[in-house]
């Protein structure tokens, strides 16, 4: 089983729980026009402007012997392996059989996604995942579709899946000016928070423009948004906090 990984990135401190190495997957159904990963959007290899690849075919057992590299830090901290992207349940089979053997292996496995995929692949991968950060873009299914082509219904349906596996869950929102940085939609993200069974946690994701850097390098459209300031964060994290307490932005 192989599957493309365009990076292995080590002693990550916030992609779940501990030290964590993370795996991004090439491949998103997703066009989020802010992504900070646009070289994971495209299942292709790709050199970018400067020379940089983007890319390598990869087995199962390779991904394996990578991360292993790094029991000592998660053993140390309560950390693993993170499955990020991309989007990993846009890869679910190589997923599963790459955390299959980490999961033997001893080590925590934890993925980062959109849920806009097929149940299948998720139910594929839900006997070697110990954690999910799962991602709230909007709760407008108009807005999310014409945006970024994601059907509310599917990432739900999604979100039950795993929520009803007893999987802990944190939901993380990307905070992105004239899209979803309104007061409506970080109480109505609370709310959700508080209501459905075993989130443990919310982030919320300022927006940055390392995407767009890339995506110029890349060829591809840039789109270019407002930063969010500090004092716009520290109201949202209070109005989710209004429902659900544990919040945090980084």
């Amino acid at each position: 089983m192989t599957g493309t990984v365009f990076q292995i990135q080590r002693y990550c401190i916030h992609d779940g729980t501990g030290i964590r190495t993370c795996v991004f997957l090439k491949g998103c159904p997703l066009r989020c026009p802010w992504c900070h990963n646009p070289e994971g959007i495209s299942r292709e290899i790709q050199t970018d402007a400067l020379g940089a690849i983007y890319g390598r075919v990869m087995t199962a057992q390779q991904v394996y012997a990578e991360v292993v590299k790094d029991r000592a830090y998660y053993d140390m901290s309560g950390g693993g392996v993170t499955f990020t992207g991309g989007e990993p349940l846009y890869n679910a089979a190589f997923v599963a059989a790459a955390a299959e053997l980490i999961k033997r292996g001893g080590i925590n496995v934890a993925i980062e996604t959109s849920g806009a995929a097929p149940l299948s692949g998720i139910e594929t991968i839900l006997p070697y995942t110990d954690g999910v950060l799962f991602d709230i873009k909007s709760f407008d299914g108009e807005r999310l579709r014409e945006t970024v082509g994601a059907d509310i219904n599917v990432v739900m349906r999604s979100l039950q899946s795993f929520s009803e596996a007893g999987i802990p869950i944190t939901l993380r929102s990307p905070v992105i000016c004239g899209f979803n940085d309104d007061d409506e939609h970080f109480a109505r993200l609370g709310e959700f928070a508080a209501r459905t069974k075993n989130v443990r946690a919310v982030e919320l994701l300022p927006y940055h423009r390392l995407g767009a850097d890339k995506r110029r390098r890349l060829g591809m459209t840039v789109y270019e948004f407002e930063e969010i300031d500090r004092e716009k964060i520290e109201r949202a994290v209070r109005l989710v906090r209004m429902n659900f307490k544990n919040v945090s932005a980084t």
